[in-house]
């Protein structure tokens, strides 16, 4: 079997999501398992990027998905910490899933600006996101998954660290150095809400 191309844009892997939930006749939801048999084993770029591109969606505002996408990140993030390429998700986890018709529309809706953020990644820097800084990356996200389930209790608050996974998840998945440095800064901004809504 030919080795699958790795996906190197936002554009890439909403195609590659959309094929994943066409490919299965008998269902019209696209679960969790779905999108992690499309990307496990490939980079773990992806899989980061897919819960902050649905969390800057209207999908986002579905309730408990975003603590779902939350766990989603920490177990995908923390495995990424020890070299795992195929994460174990549980199954409740696994099997949630979005109608493939709403992700679909949505994904459409947000094409334009997924494009525009693909003329702006470039193979940048890559000291920021090879060796140790491959680490770093990953045990951010996996504290900006860990803000998800607090951070549910505010409307919308969970597009801020949803933007900045989804940053960090591309910077690795296009090897793009600059692009990780505005995901770690939106990180910290994430956390500024954190402490704003806890203060308040």
């Amino acid at each position: 079997m030919a080795e699958e191309e790795e996906p190197k844009s936002l554009t890439d892997i909403v195609d590659d999501l959309e094929g994943a939930a066409g490919g299965d006749g008998d269902s019209s939801d696209l679960s969790v398992q779905d999108a992690l048999d499309e990307f496990a084993g490939r980079l773990f770029g992806p899989l980061l990027v897919i819960p902050g591109l649905v969390l800057m969606t209207p999908l986002g505002t579905i309730p408990t998905l975003p603590t779902t996408m939350g766990v989603f990140v920490i177990l995908v993030a923390g495995q990424a910490l020890f070299g795992r390429k195929y994460p174990w998700l549980p199954g409740l986890i696994a099997e949630r899933s979005v109608d493939e018709q709403k992700f679909e529309e949505s994904m459409e809706k947000a094409r334009p600006w997924l494009e525009w953020v693909d003329r702006f990644t470039g193979q940048r820097m890559p000291y920021m996101v090879k060796g140790p800084m491959k680490y770093v990356v990953a045990a951010v996200c996996v504290v900006m998954g860990c803000t998800m389930p607090p951070l549910e209790l505010v409307p919308f608050a969970c597009v801020v660290p949803g933007a900045a996974i989804m940053l960090l998840g591309l910077a690795v998945t296009a090897q793009d150095g600059l692009l990780a440095l505005v995901g770690l800064i939106a990180s910290v901004g994430a956390l500024g809400v954190l402490v704003w809504w806890g203060l308040g």
